[in-house]
């Protein structure tokens, strides 16, 4: 008997509301990935300014010590050209000098009137060269700083967005299940109504014997027919062929790393131990092999050399995109038998899946 429509409705709408959000959440999940690489990339740029910010500062002073050594000169011209009265004073007193006269005669040589000029052209040159740099310095921290306060504000909100699409999903998911609860009880009611009722017995039924049935030996009665197990539907997923090659000790290493982490949550940017973006993964999984890579797998593609799809070996990194290089957003590492090791979306652990091949630009291999 079917569900009146009253209840059968509700239920297929809320199954039908609980499958639409999946796919949001799968939808909203590709976008967190897309920006959380960004992040990791505007981070990286941070760390890579934060280092010539480190050169630059001692480039500036370095400038400094010019300047100061500079002035220093200056003013000791300075000093001899009035303790002495002057170029003409000086002249005469040279004209006049005896043996005692060596070392102001020493000085005024070394401080002529166009030695003059070209330490003001130092001091000049020392100073261009300070304010140049620290104003590369200043520069280059507020690029740095603005774009990743900017990545990391859009990757906090769509995480938040999804976080929210869950919190959906999770009331969703409890009224199908009050629902589901609700049908289940109403079918046992209806079943229960409809069950003949029990015959009264008058008298205690009459025990009889059965006919004897002539008795075959084990060896002549007939065996049941096997039953044939049904083989449960598989889902396949295309897989990369094995390449002859035996996996490198560092791949072996790096993939007995990576499953360590399985069940960890993914948490955007997360780089370890407890939690796991992506990229995270996959640079502390080859650490442990002492192979150092970026956290962000777009740059991890250009650190790895390019490996055929068909030739990858456990270990290598595999790096999806929608749209070539450019929009690598995601990898994992491939673990062989068709398989990886992921940290994929919030809500996700770490986890083993098949390889797919509906957006992978290509492999790597690391070391």
């Amino acid at each position: 008997m079917t569900a009146p429509a009253s209840l059968a409705d509700p239920l297929g709408d809320k199954r039908a509301e609980a499958a639409r959000i999946e796919q949001q959440l799968q939808e909203q999940g590709e976008r967190v990935s897309v920006l959380a690489e960004r992040s990791n990339r505007a981070q990286l740029r941070v760390a890579e300014v934060e280092g010539s910010m480190a050169k630059t500062a001692a480039e500036v002073t370095r400038s400094d010590e010019r300047l100061q050594a500079v002035r220093r000169r200056l003013a000791a011209a300075a000093v001899v050209a009035y303790v002495h009265g002057g170029n003409n004073a000086m002249i005469g007193k040279l004209v006049r000098g005896t043996q005692d006269d060596m070392i102001v005669r020493t000085q005024y040589l070394r401080f002529t009137t166009a030695d003059q000029r070209r330490v003001i052209g130092e001091v000049r040159t020392a100073k261009q060269d300070f304010e140049l740099q620290k104003s590369r310095l200043d520069s280059d921290r507020k690029t740095a700083a603005d774009a990743a306060a900017v990545a990391a504000s859009a990757s906090q909100a769509a995480v938040e967005a999804e976080n929210a699409q869950r919190a959906v999903l999770g009331r969703v998911t409890g009224e199908l299940g009050e629902l589901v609860v609700a049908e289940q009880a109403r079918r046992e009611a209806e079943q229960a109504r409809n069950r003949p009722a029990p015959v009264a017995l008058t008298e205690a039924p009459r025990v009889t014997e059965p006919p004897r049935v002539p008795t075959q030996s084990a060896a002549t009665q007939p065996q049941p027919a096997p039953v044939q197990a049904q083989s449960q539907p598989t889902t396949t997923v295309a897989a990369p062929r094995a390449a002859a090659v035996p996996t490198s000790d560092k791949g072996g290493i790096a993939v007995a790393e990576a499953r360590k982490q399985l069940g960890k949550p993914y948490v955007y940017g997360g780089s370890g131990p407890d939690n796991f973006d992506c990229s995270g993964l996959t640079a502390w999984a080859w650490k442990a092999a002492g192979v150092r890579l970026s956290h962000s797998a777009y740059n991890q593609y250009f650190e790895t050399t390019r490996v055929p799809i068909d030739a990858v070996q456990p270990g290598d990194l595999l790096f999806f995109g929608k749209d070539g290089v450019e929009s690598i957003h995601h990898n994992a590492i491939y673990i062989g038998g068709g398989d990886m090791i992921e940290a994929s979306q919030t809500g996700t652990p770490i986890r083993i899946r098949g390889w797919r091949s509906v957006d992978i630009v290509g492999a790597g291999r690391p070391g």
